[in-house]
């Protein structure tokens, strides 16, 4: 285990050097993902510009929501953006160039390929974000604790369900489509899931459950018995759930075909 952790932070280290070499490429890429979750808080203002409450959240609540949201999901990019990367090596056939390696085969296709130094600048955003936040919400004492957890909970949350449908590349070779289409639907997890239709509810509770990320943990602290079992389920969740995507890796790798590229 320590031997993987070194190389995991060698791999941090040799990315972060590679990436200062283009300083210029690194900080526009920077800019233009922090005004794009800019434009999210901007869409909120104009909403509640015209509006007190949206079905019974205030703006302040439904901002914590959406920085949770923002801070799990650049964190996940940041730390483990492997699942977008998986096909890339079923397809090339690269794949079977790190089988022959001993280091864990996620860990290699992480250290390559699979960290996002970009979201850097998400994750700040959504950091301010929370920080602003926070103080005029009046949380909760043991919040302290469970914001931590939230976050570490939903950053296993969104890379388990993530690496759950890259394991479909091991039998489509290109399941990139379906990928996309799984994070598109993040967008959901920055609202309060009351706001939506029963059956999307379900969805994001429990197929894709976005909700378990920033909503519930939210509304835990914020309204306290009304979400208390929601609240208390999110943080095994996440470790439920990736320990799941591990063990359908696993057994998607026993069926593992190279492409013969």
């Amino acid at each position: 285990m320590a031997y993987h952790i070194d190389l995991y932070l060698t791999y941090l280290r040799l990315n972060a050097k590679s990436w200062w070499q283009y300083r210029a490429d690194f900080a526009i890429s920077m800019v233009s993902l922090v005004l794009h979750d800019g434009s999210s808080l901007l869409f909120l203002g104009v909403i509640f510009a015209s509006i007190r409450q949206l079905q019974g959240w205030s703006l302040h609540e439904i901002l914590l929501i959406w920085a949770l949201e923002v801070m799990i999901r650049n964190v996940a990019r940041f730390f483990f953006d492997v699942p977008h990367r998986v096909h890339m090596y079923v397809q090339s056939g690269n794949l079977d160039r790190l089988l022959v390696r001993p280091p864990w085969l996620l860990l290699q296709i992480a250290g390559e390929r699979g960290m996002s130094l970009e979201a850097v600048g998400q994750i700040l955003v959504g950091t301010a974000a929370l920080l602003a936040v926070v103080p005029g919400l009046h949380l909760p004492w043991w919040s302290i604790f469970y914001l931590p957890l939230t976050i570490v909970s939903g950053v296993f949350i969104m890379c388990g369900m993530h690496l759950l449908v890259a394991c479909l590349n091991f039998r489509l070779t290109n399941a990139i489509a379906a990928l996309s289409t799984v994070t598109w639907m993040n967008k959901f997890g920055q609202y309060p899931v009351t706001i939506f239709a029963l059956p999307l509810r379900f969805l994001l509770t429990w197929v894709l459950p976005y909700a378990m990320m920033g909503f519930y943990p939210a509304a835990f602290m914020l309204r306290g018995g009304e979400y208390r079992l929601y609240g208390l389920l999110a943080p095994p969740m996440g470790l439920l759930l990736f320990g799941l995507s591990l063990l359908v890796w696993r057994v998607g790798m026993r069926h593992y075909q190279s492409t013969g590229s």
